[in-house]
Parts: structure tokens; C-alpha cells; sequence
């Protein structure tokens, strides 16, 4: 009878999800029967509606301890920025790989978004306010005026549009401390607020959750990206001894790689004086001589090795190739120095003796995946950034192509060795940078990249020479990526109209910060799950009542 009640007042069993809550919820249905069944129904429905009363008058929480055993939303996170890519970096690199767009990993995700990359201001040192002092307008962002103004460059912006997004961008700091923190502070900031104080991230937040975690770069190890994704916490990002400092020291990162050896030059070539730009000597010195946990690999062959999940480290890895800032990007232009290779765009031979990001990535999952209670890794593309700097199309292909084959090997990761029920994927950029387009958009409006044709280098014109302002693409797969939707600020025609990446949504970046730390909570209960099982604890105990007085 009561199961009758229950039933159709659409609180039974199938109502009650699935798990710990749901084993919980019918044991008190019957220890309430083991009590004894003479109990008339009129006694048992009032006893019902009472106890449901109480529970939703007092609104009554779950019990302490109710959510220990409930599955986090997401056991692994991982995030993957490439650094500075404009819309048309995503679509150059397609062009030159398959001659078409559609065939990138994260092209087919079911989550597509717009983000605003905004910092809180644009200062390079905390301001003590706290208030945001610029924004994204997308109605500006898009207009096609056409102006004679000039950019910092001395050359035309053409329309009003491009001059617009040509302001107020963020560096890679105060975005990356949006995307780790989910909170947006000031350029240089790494994990620092406004105020001059250290911010948590979701590396801090993992490491209690008692997840694996990990950073990694094509660019230096300290540089702004993977510290503040790394968990840094440090007043400005030029401070790179105290930030490498930190990550070697704090204790919660289990697997830090990147670029930034001392003792080689940009061709992989072993340098006559060191160069401790991106780690200081003494903090090297103490890997190296075994006075900290950390395992250091250089070679190339370590990284393939561990890629290949052979003699995965128990302890923190520690992966610097033997490269000095980037991984391939600041080889030399020379083929005289370098050698031909008629199949990259660049047609420069690469460094035969560095890994791949891609390779860096499976080498980072494979020693982070040891931890049964997950994971979280960030990936960073980070020379996409230095191509667009330099207005090299080809040398960006080459990187974000890197990039791909990075997002490439996380899904492939994720689909033999987890599931996409209990990972959480995301792919975005920092920022914009240089606004490529096409090679008329001098005179059309936000003309797309040039399709030229697989193997060949699209026609592209660049506009600027730095960061850029524009609505960014965001890509996700994956446990919780849903929670995604909730943060949406507004509709940006352009994304549909101009780039046709989905319906216009977008959010801001610090939402990826904050996403990413609730994925680690456990998923909550609903509202009727929790009145259900306050309101049969107290029946419960409503019910024993009355039997004992009927007894006496």
C-alpha cells in the first residue's frame, strides 16, 4: 500500500537515482516493514504526510556525511589550451591536414561554446578594486564600418570591428588564472586577485581530492600558461625562479613538463653556458643530485618510453626536453642548419631529438592514470601563441597540428583506459592573438582563411601582431561538461553567423575555473531524494512511536 502511495506520487524507486542513495533509500523502506505490517494504512499515510511536512518545513539538509560515498562528477579533468589561437588558427591547420574542416577530435564534441577572454583590468599590478574594468561587446566586436584608424603597428584596421578586438585583450596570465582559479584578476597575475592575494585553484582542490595531477607545455615550464594552470601562485609571472621555485616545492603537481632546458640552445644543441632563464641553478641542481622526490627525463627516448607506459615513475616526474624554450617552434629557419622536410609547412626538418606534445601528453597519462582516484592534466600549445606573435602561418600549423595530435591522444586515452562518463575534456584557447583571416578581409568583413587545399599553405592575412579580444572557440566532451550551459552570459551573432561554431552562446572564461572545481565535488543529490529520506526518517520514527504506544 505505502509503495502504492509512494508510487504515484512519483517518489518511487525509479525516481531515487541510481547508487549508494538509492540502496539507502530502500533499506528504509524496509526496515519501515520489518517493523510490522498491521499497521493500518491511514496510520502509515499520516505518518507520511507528516514526516514529509516536517521535512520540507524545516527544510532539513542531508546528513553530514550523506555525500562521502557518492561518485565525484567527474573522476579525471583535464583541460587542453592552445595558447593564442584566433579563429582561423583552428581552421589553417585543418586546411593543410585534410584539406577540410570536420576531421579535428574535438570538431565532432557535443558541447560548443563561445568565451569571452577578458581580464578584470588591464593593469600589470594589482589595482586593490576589484571591478571589472573592461568587457566584451559583441555588437562592437562584429561591426564592419569601415575606418581609417591605424593600430599600434602603424597599420590600417580597415573596420571597426578589428579595431575593437584589438583592445583591451588579456595576457596569458590573467587568463589562465581565470580558467584555473574561475576568477579573473589583472594582467601578470598568476592565481593573485585584485587585493594582492594568492587565489586556490583546481590544481589545489584536486591534489585534497586526492587526484593526480599534472602541467604540461610545448613552451618553458614556468611561463605563464602552465604555472597558472599548474597551480602557481605568484604577484606577476615574471618572477619565474619563484614560480618554478614553487611548483617544485609545494608538493602538488606529480607531473610538470615543458620546455626551458639550461643546457641547450633552440636546435637542440647542447649550449657552451647554460641559461637558467626558466629555473634557477640551485632548484635544478637539487633535482638533479636526487636532494627532492622528483625524477628528471630529458631524452627523448623517456618520453617514448613512458608514453608507451614502460617504467612509469611511483613518484613526481619531472620532463624537460633537450630543447630550450619551445619544443620545435624556435628552431632555426636555416635548411642549411636544420634540413628540409617537404611534408611540414614550414618545409624545416624538426628537431630529431625532442618529443612530440603529443608524445609529452600519453607520457603524462600513463604515470598520472596510476592514481585510482583520478586525475587532472592540463596541455598547453603554448608556440601557437609565439607563431602568431611572429604572423609564421606556417610554423603555426605546425604547433597547433601538435595541439591536435595532443587532443588526439587524450581521447584515445580516455576511450581505452576510462569513458567519457567519468572525464571531463575541454578545449579552448587563452586568448586570441593576430586575428588571421583571410587574404581579402582587408575589404571583406571577417573573410574566413583561404582553403587552398591539403598540403598547402592557406591564404591568410594577418592583422595585428599581439593578443586579440574576440570571442574565442571552446570545445567539451565529457562528464559534467553539461554544467557548461548553466554559466552562459549571452549570444554572439557572430558565432553563428560568421564562424557557424553553434548558436551564438558563450561564457566567460573564469566559468571554466569554476566548472572544473564543482566536476570534483560529489554529484549532488536532488532536492526530492533528500526530502524522500528526511521524510522516511522521521516515519520512521513516527511509526515506531505509535506501534510502541499500541503495544502498551
Amino acid at each position: 500500500m505505502l509503495s502504492t502511495w509512494v508510487g504515484r506520487h512519483g517518489i518511487g524507486p525509479k525516481a531515487v537515482m541510481h547508487g549508494d542513495a538509492d540502496r539507502s533509500v530502500r533499506s528504509s523502506f524496509h526496515i519501515f516493514w520489518a517493523g510490522g505490517t498491521s499497521m493500518h494504512f491511514k496510520t502509515v499515510a499520516s505518518a507520511l504526510v507528516l514526516s514529509g511536512f516536517v521535512a520540507g518545513s524545516l527544510v532539513m539538509p542531508a546528513p553530514a556525511n550523506a555525500d562521502e560515498h557518492l561518485p565525484p562528477i567527474a573522476k579525471n579533468v583535464i583541460i587542453m589550451v592552445t595558447d593564442g589561437a584566433s579563429w582561423g588558427t583552428w581552421d589553417m591547420a585543418s586546411y593543410w591536414e585534410y584539406g577540410e574542416l570536420g576531421h579535428q577530435p574535438y570538431d565532432s564534441f557535443p558541447v560548443k561554446l563561445g568565451m569571452t577572454t577578458t581580464p578584470l583590468n588591464t593593469a600589470r599590478t594589482p589595482q586593490f578594486s576589484g571591478v571589472p574594468q573592461v568587457d566584451y561587446d559583441w555588437t562592437q566586436a562584429w561591426d564592419v564600418t569601415p575606418v581609417d584608424t591605424l593600430d599600434y603597428r602603424g597599420n590600417p584596421n580597415y573596420f571597426a570591428g578589428y579595431e575593437y578586438i584589438k583592445k583591451d585583450y588579456t595576457d596569458s596570465a590573467a587568463a589562465g588564472t581565470a580558467l584555473a582559479a574561475g576568477e579573473k584578476s589583472y594582467n601578470s597575475a598568476i592565481n593573485f586577485d585584485d587585493f594582492a592575494l594568492p587565489l586556490d585553484t583546481i590544481v589545489q582542490k584536486a591534489k585534497a581530492k586526492g587526484r593526480a595531477t599534472g602541467s604540461i607545455s610545448s613552451v618553458p615550464i614556468s611561463h605563464a600558461t602552465p604555472a597558472a594552470l599548474g597551480g602557481a601562485q605568484n604577484i606577476t609571472r615574471g618572477n619565474l625562479h619563484e614560480i618554478s621555485k614553487q611548483m617544485l616545492d609545494d608538493g602538488i603537481l606529480d607531473v610538470w613538463m615543458g620546455g626551458g632546458h639550461p643546457f641547450y640552445d633552440g636546435n637542440g644543441q647542447l649550449r657552451d653556458t647554460p641559461n637558467y632563464r626558466w629555473i634557477a641553478e640551485e632548484d635544478l641542481n637539487r633535482v638533479i643530485d636526487g636532494e627532492t622526490p622528483w625524477t628528471l627525463i630529458s631524452a627523448k627516448e623517456d618520453f617514448e618510453k613512458l608514453a608507451a607506459g614502460i617504467d612509469l615513475p611511483t613518484g613526481p616526474l619531472l620532463g624537460i626536453p633537450e630543447v630550450a624554450a619551445t619544443l620545435q617552434y624556435n628552431r632555426s629557419r636555416d635548411p642549411a642548419v636544420m634540413g628540409t622536410d617537404d611534408t611540414l609547412p614550414s618545409g624545416i626538418a624538426y628537431i630529431d631529438s625532442v618529443p612530440t606534445l603529443a608524445t609529452m601528453t600519453q607520457a603524462a597519462l600513463n604515470v598520472l592514470g596510476q592514481n585510482e582516484n583520478g586525475l587532472y592534466l592540463h596541455v598547453e600549445g603554448g608556440a601557437v601563441d609565439w607563431a602568431a606573435h611572429a604572423n609564421d602561418t606556417a610554423r603555426i600549423i605546425e604547433e597547433q597540428m601538435d595541439f591536435n595530435h595532443s587532443v588526439k591522444a587524450v581521447v584515445d586515452w580516455v576511450e581505452m583506459y576510462s569513458d567519457w562518463d567519468e572525464t571531463m575534456l575541454l578545449v579552448v584557447t587563452d586568448h586570441g592573438n593576430a586575428i588571421p583571416m583571410g587574404p581579402n578581409s582587408d575589404t571583406i568583413p571577417f573573410e574566413p582563411v583561404e582553403n587552398r587545399g591539403k598540403g598547402e599553405l592557406p591564404g591568410v592575412l594577418w592583422h595585428s601582431g599581439t593578443h586579440t579580444n574576440e570571442n574565442t572557440l571552446l570545445f567539451a566532451k565529457g562528464a559534467g561538461t553539461e554544467m557548461l550551459y548553466n554559466h552562459i552570459v549571452g549570444y554572439d551573432a557572430g558565432l553563428a553567423l560568421f564562424l557557424r561554431h553553434n548558436d551564438g552562446a558563450f561564457i566567460e572564461n573564469d566559468a571554466i575555473g569554476m566548472v572544473m572545481m564543482e566536476a570534483l565535488e560529489p554529484v549532488p543529490l536532488p532536492a526530492s531524494v533528500i526530502f524522500l529520506g528526511s521524510g522516511l526518517v522521521a516515519l520512521f520514527a513516527v511509526a515506531r512511536r505509535r506501534m510502541n504506544k499500541l503495544a502498551a
